[in-house]
């Protein structure tokens, strides 16, 4: 897997044209005049960090374990980013094909990176499998497809904590278990319109109590009770094929 890792000096221009254009928050100017504020000296901590934990064999080794869960159609390219536009991890379209990124410059240590990985290698196979996702259902399908991505991260990676894998501190994951059937009364019942339930999930709600990204759980929840029903099932099938994974009932 050698030849599909970049780091910042290798990496084509183009995929950081794509990441700069869509950049919603910041205009040319602005962005003009933060990058040329930058100093090397600003990276000092990440270039320690990356010189006693290389990045790269991590991914490399997470890769291995994710392909004994998941074999891909086609291997993925990862591309290893230093900038400040970017989130610590996410799959984009480049070239026609979906490709995994990490933003480098907002990680303390790498001991979450191999959940992160797996977490995207799982959006990487839903890019890559069959069906599509009609409109009315991108909220469901946000819901299950991270709850995919968290129970991926949890096969390849068993022995970390369960709030690891989803990304939360443990007392938003007490929260989830303690509030599931509430969370499923909020996303399922249609008293709320999609809009307003995407912005549940993105920002919480201070007025219901439930904070940012929640709804996950009950995409992961879904995606255990499919798997547990039947052991001849298994997480590869709802990841090949969109319709499947959209016919889970949260």
């Amino acid at each position: 897997m050698g030849d599909l890792f970049f780091l910042l000096l290798s990496a084509p221009r183009r995929i950081f044209r794509k990441l700069f254009f869509p950049f919603p928050l910041i205009d040319n100017a602005g962005l003009k005049q933060r990058v040329e504020a930058i100093k090397t000296s600003d990276y000092s901590r990440l270039k320690n960090l990356i010189s006693v934990c290389n990045p790269e064999e991590i991914i490399k080794e997470a890769y291995e374990k994710c392909i004994k869960v998941v074999l891909p159609k086609e291997e993925p390219e990862v591309y290893l980013l230093i900038g400040f536009f970017s989130p610590d991890g996410f799959v984009m379209n480049f070239r026609e094909k979906p490709v995994i990124c990490f933003g480098l410059e907002r990680f303390k240590d790498f001991s979450l990176l191999r959940i992160l990985f797996a977490h995207e290698y799982a959006h990487f196979l839903l890019n890559l499998s069959c069906g599509e996702v009609p409109e009315e259902k991108r909220l469901k399908w946000l819901l299950i497809s991270e709850g995919l991505a968290t129970h991926l991260s949890l096969l390849a990676f068993p022995d970390y904590k369960l709030s690891d894998h989803f990304l939360f501190r443990r007392d938003r994951l007490n929260w989830c278990q303690e509030n599931e059937p509430f969370l499923r009364e909020v996303f399922c019942s249609g008293k709320f319109s999609s809009k307003e339930l995407m912005e549940f999930y993105d920002k919480g709600n201070p007025d219901l109590d439930i904070p940012p990204r929640a709804g996950k759980y009950l995409g992961f929840q879904a995606v255990k009770r499919y798997l547990g029903r039947n052991r001849e099932r298994n997480i590869g099938l709802l990841l090949s094929d969109k319709n499947l994974a959209l016919s889970l009932e949260l």
